[in-house]
């Protein structure tokens, strides 16, 4: 509903291995549920299905045998994090035994000695390295090159070409934020090895927190930003994706200006902290239920996710009126309590094997259907055009 007064081309049909394994649910039954609701609205301008966070040729082959259009690949586990940080002399080491003379010839020939100069209208920039750089990014990313370069001749010959999929790069889920060097670095390696990608994940700096607005210098996220996007527009002419992309509210002009609408936005959690709302307006005993289990599950949970939420800041629900629990939802430590809990909520089963909360909460949801509709249709509204992105 949202997306039909946009000029944005929406990938309705997103989970990842870890989300599918918190929900019980697989990527057919994702992109099914999509397309019943595409059904439902009558919606005829086009989506996608994103297989997000893969990691393995297992996880790809699910993804794509499921028929998705787009296939988001997470290199996390691929990336060398201890290169940027070990002594000069074990990076020595390490290059003479573990990269190919050679290949390392062909990576001083790219990088060393040259100066990258790129230029937009908010200004330019340049990128240089020395030898060290050199060393230290090939080491960083050595491995992830290598997977990328197999993954993506993998879908090349399981489906004929690979323009028939959109293939996504996730180096986000990092200790560190992701430098333009390191950036260029990688993508030019991409290009050398011809694997031609429509998207981008780095970890900017600042904290993308789930559910939460943006933490950290506008000014200096915005300067990195714009040096992000016209990497990819020199080096590949990819989108720029931004992970963790929901309520980030105070940044989202400077996305969309700088980037010139040429960006994916991948939202987090909204329908579900929208649904949750409704409860707490619809069902306020099902919410406090609710509630208080995700307390008692937060530890566990906030392993799995990217989160600083203080317990001793979120209000007391006792103390609480029936009126005043949807305000929750805007408090960012209870915000990010339920989002990160989801998992345990919908899957907790009594002795005799019955959900605790999730047919309660989707008969609420039909009760309330379209009450529900008009809150995520407002919220996810509020996002695009924060962005910038036009009226059809």
């Amino acid at each position: 509903r949202a997306i039909k007064k946009f000029q944005a081309h929406p990938v309705l049909a997103q989970q990842s291995v870890r989300e599918n394994g918190q929900t019980g649910r697989n990527f057919i039954e994702v992109i099914q549920d999509a397309a019943w609701a595409v059904f439902q609205e009558n919606y005829q301008e086009g989506y996608g299905a994103d297989g997000d966070h893969l990691k393995s040729l297992h996880d790809i082959k699910g993804a794509l045998d499921a028929g998705v259009s787009m296939a988001t690949l997470d290199l996390s586990e691929k990336i060398n994090h201890e290169a940027l940080q070990e002594p000069k002399e074990l990076i020595e080491q390490k290059f003479k035994e573990e990269i190919d003379e050679g290949d390392s010839k062909v990576i001083f020939h790219l990088f060393l000695g040259k100066e990258f100069v790129f230029k937009g209208p908010d200004g330019q920039f340049s990128i240089q390295f020395d030898e060290e750089s050199v060393k230290r990014n090939t080491l960083l990313f050595c491995k992830a090159l290598d997977f990328t370069e197999e993954v993506y001749e993998w879908i090349r010959f399981r489906r004929g070409n690979q323009s028939s999929i959109d293939f996504e790069i996730s180096i986000d889920e990092t200790p560190f934020p992701t430098s333009p060097e390191n950036h260029f670095f990688f993508a030019l390696e991409l290009s050398h090895r011809g694997v031609h990608i429509q998207s981008l994940a780095p970890r900017f700096i600042g904290e993308f927190q789930k559910g939460i607005d943006y933490r950290g210098d506008r000014d200096d996220f915005r300067r990195q930003f714009y040096q992000h996007v016209l990497i990819a527009q020199d080096y590949g002419n990819y989108k720029i994706s931004i992970h963790s992309g929901s309520d980030k509210f105070s940044i989202f002009s400077d996305m969309g200006r700088l980037s010139k609408g040429f960006l994916h936005l991948k939202t987090a959690g909204t329908s579900w902290l929208e649904a949750l709302r409704l409860i707490a307006l619809g069902n306020p005993s099902l919410f406090r239920e609710m509630y208080s289990f995700a307390l008692s599950r937060f530890n566990e949970a906030s392993k799995l996710y990217h989160v600083k939420a203080d317990l001793n800041r979120i209000p007391n629900l006792e103390e609480l009126s029936d009126e005043e629990l949807p305000a929750l939802l805007n408090q960012e430590d209870s915000r990010q309590l339920l989002h990160i809990t989801y998992g345990y909520l919908l899957n907790e089963k009594d002795k005799a094997g019955k959900h605790l909360f999730k047919d309660k909460l989707t008969h609420t949801l039909m009760q309330y259907e379209e009450d529900y509709w008009s809150m995520l249709e407002t919220h996810i509204e509020k996002h695009l055009s924060s962005l910038g992105v036009k009226n059809r």
